[in-house]
């Protein structure tokens, strides 16, 4: 095939990406079920495009599906993390996830991780505002943690009757279950989940957009009865290590992430999101918990 013509089929595969996801920004990893690195492709054009070598002509062809010369910028970057981490409680940013206004978060953050492969040391050098954020730099095996995910999900429907899995909870061996449901509803919004993966889920019962009352009285029996259980463990940290208060990274022997609920209620605090009575009890607990 001709360098024309191998340039038209790309061009081709790119208007059949771009009809398929609503953006033309292809993971670099990216190929077609044909095999073809299309993202590989789409980044030399970009790399044509900045050494002002590529053809007019076809620099107005990728435009006009809607690709951006430049997808790295650094502060929208940080900035759409830090809003989905806040809005989602996680920071696992589904491959396909745009922003609002467009910006392509989940390739972006596939970009830092690829980056943190080749170097972990120059990527959290180069990229101390999202290990601030405890980005999270390598994901689990996908088939692992979906299988592990399904496994926690069924447990959960078995023992309370339904998936309404609240945003907190984590099972007995540390799993973050509430996040991990959050992550696939995500994941099937933007269409990027597949059919037989959607299946699996609403074989369990899988509720896609939830429409229960925030004052749900079971849900809030549930929430008010892990909080207890999560401050007992913070308070037992507490007193074992002459009233320090744990780290974010902290996790006790039995695989409870003690630190990152005590961060989540500190974010809380500050949107003025959590309780006066809740605050009280932290108050007690040790002054100056909330800086």
């Amino acid at each position: 095939m001709q360098v024309e013509q191998r340039w038209d089929a790309s061009y081709a595969a790119l208007e059949r990406f771009r009809s398929r996801s609503g953006h033309a920004d292809v993971p670099r990893s990216f190929r077609t079920d044909e095999g073809e690195r299309l993202g590989v492709w789409l980044h030399r054009q970009r790399s044509l495009f900045a050494a002002g070598t590529l053809p007019a002509e076809r620099m107005q062809l990728l435009e006009r599906v809607g690709v951006r010369w430049s997808i790295a910028d650094r502060s929208a970057g940080i900035a759409a993390f830090a809003a989905f981490q806040a809005a989602a409680g996680h920071g696992l940013v589904p491959h396909t996830f745009q922003t609002e206004d467009g910006f392509p978060l989940g390739t972006w953050v596939q970009s830092r991780r690829r980056q943190w492969s080749r170097s972990a040391a120059d990527a959290e050098r180069l990229w101390p505002e999202l290990v601030a954020l405890d980005f999270v730099w390598m994901v689990r095996d996908d088939a692992a943690a979906w299988a592990a995910g399904v496994t926690a999900l069924d447990q959960y429907r078995r023992d309370h009757g339904d998936v309404l899995v609240p945003h907190w909870f984590v099972t007995a061996d540390g799993l973050q279950l509430g996040r991990w449901v959050d992550s696939r509803r995500v994941e099937y919004r933007s269409g990027a989940m597949p059919a037989a993966r959607v299946r699996a889920l609403e074989v369990l019962g899988m509720v896609w957009r939830l429409r229960q009352a925030p004052d749900d009285r079971a849900r809030r029996r549930r929430e008010d009865a892990h909080f207890e259980q999560m401050l007992q463990h913070v308070h037992r940290w507490v007193s074992a290590h002459e009233g320090r208060l744990p780290a974010a990274r902290t996790v006790t022997d039995d695989g409870v992430a003690i630190g990152r609920w005590l961060l989540r209620q500190r974010r809380l605090h500050r949107d003025r999101q959590l309780s006066q009575e809740r605050v009280a009890r932290f108050d007690s607990l040790r002054p100056g918990w909330d800086s």
